[in-house]
């Protein structure tokens, strides 16, 4: 009864919630990383080894998310991701052994691949309501969950708070959530066709669409994942603002998502991806050159606002030109080569700061901020 009154800027609110319930389950984990690393005794290169786990599993969730998306549909599909994704994420709290780890990571992996398609699968269905472009607002809630669990992650560490104890805090009250607004998702979207005839390979375009989600997002990944592990033994600040550089990273990428629909509008698509290759590249330089707290906060916030309108773009164009019922299916092709990138990029930065220090592995990343300049440019017909 629910879906034939609720109307759609409900649903958009609702919606939002769920992608803030994502972010912030995976925020709750980037932000303890330090605390988890050292509880362990892991070293960069170790510690960045058990970090591949995670983007293993979603590899691996690939086709397992869009099959399952297009068959059962998304709002069925969010219902069980929000139930399990708050349970991996206490199990890595759990975790005491770096077997434990390795397992809890992999099982995190495969479930966000499951709520990342279906959420925004979700999102592009209920987009074809609108007028005008609401993909990036929802991405915007993701990124405000970040932000929100940098800060969380900070509060708890100054209250000496287990990783375990605000686990299970964030998971009681995704529960609570879910069971509130459930029923106020738009209604299952179900393909008819075969999963076999649905899934084949990805078009050139959607292809070079997935290389500049890539290179995006393992920059997005890397911030995530390294940002306090670089203000720590690279700015060498204390425990009390070594979330800094993450917190300050959230709330512009969070900013330039909230309002990235009017630039996107503004710019167009391809200027707007553009530039934000370019301001990535820029904000790595200055924040490795100068690793002072001022500085490196500058660099890091200018990142934030480089890497914001990516991601939105691309899910929005794809998402829109997919045919009824395989939305899913097509994101879960681009999007997960984009969060492949978002998984794999901090164990990476692991071996390379193993090798040649930090501050030379997220130098090494400013490079890609040049491949999103030159690929947008060369998608300039479709964008």
């Amino acid at each position: 009864m629910v879906d034939t009154i609720v109307t759609p800027s409900k649903r958009r609110i609702i919606l939002s919630g769920y992608f803030f319930l994502t972010g912030i389950c995976f925020a709750s984990w980037a932000s303890r990383i330090p605390d988890i690393k050292m509880h362990l005794g892991l070293n960069d290169g170790a510690f960045g080894a058990f970090l591949f786990f995670l983007p293993i599993g979603s590899f691996l969730g690939i086709p397992i998310s869009g099959s399952l998306t297009a068959k059962h549909g998304s709002k069925t599909m969010i219902t069980l991701a929000a139930i399990l994704y708050p349970l991996a994420l206490i199990n890595i709290g759990f975790a005491n052994s770096t077997f434990h780890l390795a397992i809890s990571l992999f099982l995190f992996g495969i479930i966000g691949n499951m709520f990342n398609v279906s959420v925004n699968t979700q999102a592009t269905s209920l987009s074809k309501l609108f007028d005008k472009s609401i993909i990036s607002s929802f991405h915007g809630f993701w990124s405000l969950a970040g932000f929100t669990g940098g800060l969380l992650g900070g509060f708890f560490v100054a209250k000496s708070i287990s990783p375990l104890q605000q686990f299970i805090s964030v998971a009681v009250i995704g529960w609570l959530f879910l069971a509130i607004t459930r029923n106020y998702l738009m209604p299952d979207e179900k393909s008819t066709e075969p999963i076999k005839k649905m899934w084949t390979k990805p078009s050139p375009l959607l292809f070079q669409f997935g290389l500049v989600a890539l290179s995006n997002m393992i920059c997005e990944g890397m911030m995530f994942d390294w940002s306090g592990v670089f203000f720590k033994d690279v700015v060498r600040v204390s425990d009390t603002w070594r979330t800094t550089g993450y917190i300050c990273f959230m709330a512009c990428m969070t900013t330039g998502r909230m309002f990235s629909d009017q630039l996107i509008f503004y710019w167009g698509p391809r200027k707007q991806l553009m530039l934000s290759g370019l301001v990535v590249c820029i904000g790595l330089l200055v924040a490795v050159s100068y690793p002072h707290l001022l500085i490196s906060s500058i660099g890091f916030s200018l990142v934030g606002f480089g890497v914001s309108s990516v991601i939105p773009t691309i899910y929005g164009v794809v998402g829109k030109s997919a045919a009824p019922g395989q939305a899913s299916i097509a994101l879960a092709s681009v999007s997960s080569i984009g969060f492949f990138g978002f998984l794999i990029g901090p164990p990476i930065i692991g071996f390379l700061s193993q090798a040649m220090g930090l501050r030379w592995a997220f130098l090494t990343v400013a490079s890609l901020g040049i491949v999103t300049f030159l690929q947008a440019h060369r998608l300039k017909k479709y964008l």
